[in-house]
């Protein structure tokens, strides 16, 4: 009875198969994506089990699990579709961690090795990885990725050499065609463990001899995003130890905009440090900082944050139209927020740090009808610049009209610091 209940399973599998093998692909591509964006250095792969393989583990595992049921199979085999995440450097399975909780729904971790489960005869304690049991997340019907929400991915996160010595060892003691290894062989396969072992210990002191380096020369370019995140990465676990850190999110935007910015060094970001907190991730908080220093680059920004996602926010929309209408209204923007930068300089040539607020706005006199645009157009700007949302083109050309009697409204200013503002504001700042 139970061969028939797997044959049965099998047999509704290998029409699933497709399926399973395409959710596996599209978590993966995602996995992918998000791992090059935050600086994390990991080789991705991913498969559905093969129906022939499945059978053969399944008929293993019944004489304990007594199989009577498809679901009960399906709890019972969490891999169906499986993603693999090899990382250069073992310590970052805790960023990985965080990333998978914020981008996946996690129904169930489980972490290697389990402390009651070490073998007998063992000198080293076998595989380290973390495994979690996921699904894609369903954010909005028009995404590929919502077809495939229904399946359970099992993503395994691991080292890349503990990756490596898994698949030997697998391969030799759980495949039943192979035969039983010999004691030997097992001691042999301890041994490797004790290598792999010893080999991500140095890879941890790779990864830790490369963020001295970047540490240490305040001169030095960081030369891509992930060197960036190595940075970053290191001054989060010294400021945050003990508490709730902060992500590093888009590490690979963060840079663009810091080389655009001449910014891409240590010693120019470590300023911008001083007021981080733990409240939204460290590149966004950073991209903050640098577009008060130089809020020109608010185009070349939203162009980099956009990008991404511009097709699917603007759904049916003119994409030359939307375009126009961002550029519009940064441009008035960028007009306001510098006669503020202007008006709030501690320093010549210098603009204070969000120095851009609604009680400078009130202070010189504004009138309310002005500062509620002010308050309005500031949340548009976020939207924008932190991709949240891109606003339809009709609604961003209703708020230029609005912040352009703004700055009409500051360029005729009894005061005639506020009208001198307004007219250094098309002027660079001196650096």
């Amino acid at each position: 009875m139970a061969l028939k209940n797997i044959e049965a399973f099998i047999e509704a599998y290998t029409r699933e198969f497709d399926y399973y093998d395409a959710a596996a692909e599209s978590c993966a591509n995602q996995c992918e994506t998000l791992l090059a964006r935050q600086g994390i250095r990991a080789i991705v792969s991913h498969r559905a089990k093969r129906p022939s393989k499945l059978r053969l583990k399944l008929i293993q595992r019944d004489p304990k699990k007594k199989y009577q049921t498809n679901e009960q199979i399906r709890e019972d085999i969490p891999d169906l579709a499986g993603v693999r995440i090899a990382l250069y450097f073992p310590a970052d399975r805790e960023r990985v961690k965080a990333m998978i909780a914020g981008n996946f729904s996690v129904e169930a971790t489980k972490n290697f090795p389990e402390s009651n489960k070490r073998k007998r005869g063992k000198r080293f304690d076998g595989y380290h990885a973390d495994h979690y049991r996921v699904q894609l997340r369903n954010v909005t019907p028009t995404e590929t990725q919502s077809s495939y929400s229904a399946a359970r991915i099992e993503i395994q996160v691991g080292s890349v050499l503990m990756h490596a010595w898994a698949e030997v060892e697998h391969d030799l003691i759980y495949k039943p065609e192979s035969g039983i290894p010999s004691e030997d062989e097992n001691a042999i396969l301890d041994e490797l463990n004790g290598l792999v072992i010893a080999g991500e210990i140095a890879l941890e002191r790779l990864q830790r001899a490369v963020e001295r380096r970047l540490s240490q020369k305040s001169d030095t370019v960081f030369q891509n995003h992930y060197e960036l995140a190595a940075f970053l990465d290191k001054w989060i676990r010294k400021e945050f130890a003990g508490e709730d850190p902060p992500q590093i999110g888009r590490a690979d935007i963060l840079w663009n905009l810091l080389r655009r910015a001449k910014m891409d060094r240590s010693a120019e970001i470590e300023p911008l440090l001083a007021n981080i907190s733990g409240e939204a991730t460290l590149s966004d908080q950073i991209s903050e900082a640098v577009l008060a220093i130089q809020p020109d680059l608010y185009r070349d920004f939203v162009s980099l944050q956009s990008n991404p996602t511009m097709s699917s926010s603007i759904g049916g929309r003119n994409p030359d139209m939307q375009s126009e209408a961002i550029g519009k209204f940064l441009s008035i923007w960028i007009i306001i927020e510098r006669t503020f930068a202007h008006l709030a300089m501690e320093d010549p040539g210098r603009p204070r740090r969000n120095s851009m607020n609604l009680d400078l706005a009130k202070k010189i006199g504004l009138s309310a009808s002005a500062v509620n645009t002010i308050d309005q157009a500031r949340r548009t700007r976020n939207l924008l610049v932190h991709g949240v949302e891109i606003p339809s083109s009709e609604f961003l050309i209703t708020e230029t009209s609005f912040l352009e009697m703004v700055v009409k409204e500051m360029a005729e200013h009894p005061n005639p610091d506020v009208r001198s503002a307004v007219e250094n504001a098309g002027r660079p700042f001196d650096q």
